[in-house]
């Protein structure tokens, strides 16, 4: 009985260190850095959607979704539809 208990908690430790040593791979191979750069790019395209040319960073929440789909800045919705906003 202590055999098959000391065996499975052998192959639950044997498990665990080749998922470990499988992602410290993934961290220096091509296919790793692909990971890396696709998560990059993912943030920086995010972090540019919520930025307003004209009056900078916004959150999301306030962000007004047009009919199109492209999100627009609260502020600049409000000048564009009741005019300048000063």
């Amino acid at each position: 009985m202590n055999a098959i208990i000391v065996e499975s908690v052998l192959f639950v430790a044997l498990l665990a260190v080749v998922g470990t040593l499988l992602l410290r791979a993934l961290g220096i191979t091509p296919f790793g850095r692909r990971i890396r750069q696709t998560a990059n790019r993912k943030r920086i395209d995010k972090q540019a959607e919520l930025t307003c040319p004209i009056h900078g960073m916004q959150r999301e929440e306030d962000l007004v979704r047009l009919p199109t789909g492209e999100p627009l800045c609260s502020l600049c919705y409000k000048e564009a539809v009741h005019g300048d906003i000063s």
